[in-house]
């Protein structure tokens, strides 16, 4: 630990990282000793650089967590892509069976009925 002099004084002074590193117990430690104004100021100033870190590591992991999201999005595009050109492959190829389903039951009718004969031309134009 470093020694200030601070207004007549001599208190030990923290680096920003080892105040905000040490443990509860050993900040109670540190502050014996110190004016209330003092212990008043570094415990301010802890507070503050933990809020300030804490701060920090709500950033990265919004942003980390915004990133992850917009590579899910993509995916989910690409895929909607995808579905929708099955989609259109599959309504294509329906409508090709079903034209051809209609040209097959057109065509069983008109075996059905038979070959027309004259007979029934006659008894039909009746």
């Amino acid at each position: 630990l470093q020694v200030k002099e601070e207004s007549g004084e001599n208190a030990p002074v923290l680096s920003d990282d080892e105040l905000v590193s040490m443990s509860v117990r050993e900040l109670n430690q540190h502050l014996r000793g110190l004016t209330k104004e003092e212990v008043i100021r570094l415990k301010q100033r802890r507070r503050t650089l933990k809020n300030r870190g804490y701060a920090a590591s709500c950033r990265i992991k919004r942003v980390t967590q915004k990133e992850e999201l917009e590579r899910q999005r993509v995916e989910l595009q690409q895929e909607v892509e995808k579905l929708a050109r099955e989609n259109s492959s599959m309504k294509l190829e329906l409508d090709a069976l079903r034209s051809k389903y209609e040209a097959l039951q057109t065509f069983a009718r008109t075996v059905a009925r038979g070959p027309i004969t004259p007979t029934k031309v006659a008894t039909t134009s009746v």
